[in-house]
């Protein structure tokens, strides 16, 4: 087997519309279409695919994290802040990069992540 990279990132959630106002309207992330009756959603996020599902098909809620590549990481926890949106781990550095940790709707992690030589993924 040769694994060439990662198709999509999934997250099992308990209330999709909460989740779509969560990841389209609070982070921004395109949402690239709806299917299965509005309970599977997908983000285009080059050069990957987030993946949510409601529903008895998918797992429990809660269990999974992304780190999405910011240009300014600072400035999106500032904004996010703005936004109500309470920092699971305040902005934080590592010797190659800055991070902060916010939760979804349904406790799933998602990572805001820049990277010192500003490359992505």
């Amino acid at each position: 087997m040769n694994v060439l990279g990662i198709d999509f990132t999934f997250f099992a959630v308990s209330d999709m519309q909460k989740s779509l106002v969560f990841y389209r309207d609070v982070l921004g992330v395109p949402l690239a279409g709806l299917a299965h009756e509005g309970k599977w959603a997908e983000f285009q996020i080059s050069p990957g695919t987030l993946a949510l599902g409601e529903g008895d098909f998918f797992t429990q809620p809660g269990g999974g994290m992304v780190a999405f590549a910011v240009e300014d990481a600072k400035a999106a926890v500032e904004e996010l802040e703005q936004a109500g949106i309470k920092l699971q781990s305040s902005l934080d550095e590592s010797p190659v990069c800055y991070f902060a940790v916010v939760e979804d709707p349904d406790g799933n992690r998602v990572i805001i992540h820049q990277r010192k030589d500003k490359t992505v993924g």
